[in-house]
């Protein structure tokens, strides 16, 4: 049933996009909404599973993919 609300709720407000990030030597994949800052050392978004923002800095280039639908 969660699934419907799902759907309906996407085809409303928008897919999120996926983020696909590898740090420190892991790979995260999240689908993401509401983007605050977009650097080379410094991502900062919205998980949509969790509801909450995500701040990730490093000292290194941080390696990214993001697909929008």
């Amino acid at each position: 049933m969660s699934n419907i609300l799902r759907k309906i709720w996407y085809w409303i407000v928008g897919y999120p996009a996926e983020l696909t990030y590898w740090f420190e030597g892991k790979e995260f994949l999240v689908h993401v909404r509401k983007f605050r800052e977009l650097k080379p050392n410094h991502i900062t978004f919205m998980n949509v599973e969790t509801e909450k923002y995500v701040a990730i800095k490093s000292d290194t280039p941080i390696k990214y993919i993001l697909k929008q639908e």
